[in-house]
């Protein structure tokens, strides 16, 4: 991409509507010295899908004014040492100056590192970090492990359940799943039950499920992953007390299939019906959230969610909030990049999953899976005939979010705060006047997700309202209110 003042500009406008970086521009004013936290940054830009960009000589506290660099080629020089020397592996910058009414910028492009090669860690402190809205956070070594897991393909979904078996199995399920493979495989037509369960992936030779086996065609999945499931919550409605931190808050659970209706039917009954102008002239009712739109970005998360052992401490979040509902998964996308959806081949990071659904009918009898890649072309069919704005993607390497407006409201929303904040700032201080706490426990005493409960954390500390206790790089780490 060629970079020039028209594209800057353009960048500094953006940033100045949100009022914040985002998740692919960090701005540093650098006209006194480069600060310390760029390396922070090149870290988490490496390490988060498609980078990002580093501007220096712009101020976020000035309202993104252009300020200019103390010395455009001490400041590229001090990246390209940075980028060979100061990271456990070299990272890729590419530099271009520009020069705006006689003011020095630096236009700094971060590429994102090759995934056989990340976490991108620092040298001097060991500490790695992630892209998330508008921030860098320090990644756990949970999370570090899950990028070193995220090197090689992804089988978890063929994990043999230890003592199952067949028994756990849905009979009514099971049963329509094996006619459905005998009608489609003439191979298949020709073997009994076990054997099909067998050549399919769905038990082992010792009749053991595999983890898909169980997710698609069990009777209860969470007897053996107690986290495959999807937390639903409404965040704070007009005329709610402050008090009030969600409503209709729930955890649904069964099989996939069980899974995606219920939600389905929890959207339903939680927002509203409007008749709205179509562009052709005529009134329609839409729903809020279209419910075919709904169906497909939820089986996504379902089938495409992260399977891997250090994941499944995880549920798939759906909350709505602020005139938008929120999918968020552990596990980023696999195989391509947020451009390349709706608009490329589907690469499905659980394959035998994938391909068990194809062959699962719901209640109506709908596939669960029409066909591999059709989902997210559906999704922006639909929304463009409804004249609705298309979903927001954001990958973040170990998870991913689908963002979806709701029909009539085409207000411009703050990724950062319409996702994160939730009100978990009035809900961290709450728990930390009750004394100190470390992150973990916090996220267990508020039912806040990781996320949120770093956003939190970093915003109140800037404030002057929360401080750390203890060593910053310790997983004991407390905080406390000033």
């Amino acid at each position: 991409m060629e970079i020039d003042n028209g594209k800057l500009l353009s960048v500094i406008s953006e940033l100045k509507r949100e009022h914040s970086d985002n998740q692919y521009y960090e701005v540093k004013a650098a006209n006194g010295g480069i600060p310390q936290s760029l390396k922070d940054t090149i870290s988490a830009f490496a390490n988060t899908p498609g980078g990002g960009v580093l501007i220096l000589g712009v101020d976020e506290g000035l309202d993104f004014e252009i300020v200019g660099v103390y010395d455009p080629k001490q400041c590229q020089q001090t990246l390209a040492n940075y980028a060979r020397k100061d990271f456990n592996m070299p990272v890729s910058i590419s530099t271009t100056p520009l020069s705006v009414d006689g003011k020095e910028v630096i236009w700094a492009e971060i590429h994102e590192a090759n995934k056989t090669l990340k976490p991108i860690k620092i040298k001097n402190s060991g500490k790695s970090f992630i892209r998330l809205y508008d921030g860098d956070y320090e990644l756990s070594e949970l999370e570090e492990q899950l990028f070193i897991s995220a090197r090689g393909p992804s089988h978890f979904d063929e994990d043999i359940i230890p003592e199952s078996s067949v028994s756990d199995l849905d009979e009514q399920l099971v049963s329509a799943y094996i006619a459905n493979r005998k009608k489609h495989s003439r191979a298949l037509a020709k073997m009994n039950d076990t054997e099909i369960l067998l050549r399919t992936g769905v038990t082992n030779r010792a009749g053991e499920l595999s983890i898909a086996g169980a997710v698609a065609l069990g009777i209860y999945p969470q007897q053996f992953l107690p986290n495959y499931s999807i937390k639903v919550s409404i965040h704070k409605k007009n005329g709610h007390s402050n008090s009030i931190r969600a409503i209709n808050v729930n955890s649904i659970d069964g099989s996939l299939s069980i899974i995606l209706e219920e939600t389905l039917k929890w959207i339903e009954n939680n927002t509203d019906v409007l008749t709205m102008d179509m562009p052709n002239g005529h009134v329609r009712n839409v729903r809020e959230y279209p419910l075919v739109v709904c169906r497909e970005l939820i089986s996504n998360a379902l089938i495409h969610r992260d399977m891997n052992p250090l994941s499944m401490y995880q549920n798939i979040s759906l909350t709505i909030e602020d005139e938008q509902l929120v999918i968020s998964n552990p596990g980023g996308l696999y195989g391509l990049s947020v451009t390349e959806l709706g608009h490329t081949g589907s690469k499905t990071r659980n394959t035998r999953l994938a391909e068990i659904c194809q062959f699962i009918v719901d209640e109506e009898g709908q596939n669960v899976i029409e066909r591999l890649g059709s989902g997210i072309p559906k999704v922006l069919e639909e929304l463009s005939i409804l004249n609705m704005e298309p979903p927001i993607f954001i990958d973040g390497g170990i998870y991913f979010t689908a963002i979806l407006k709701a029909a009539g409201r085409n207000e411009t929303l703050k990724i950062d705060e319409t996702i994160l904040k939730r009100d978990s700032q009035s809900v961290i201080v709450m728990e930390l006047q009750k004394g100190t706490r470390s992150r973990s426990e916090l996220e267990i005493a508020t039912s806040l997700s990781t996320s949120q409960v770093r956003y939190a954390l970093t915003k109140l500390i800037k404030q002057g309202k929360v401080k750390k206790i203890g060593e910053s790089s310790s997983s004991k780490t407390k905080y406390g209110l000033k």
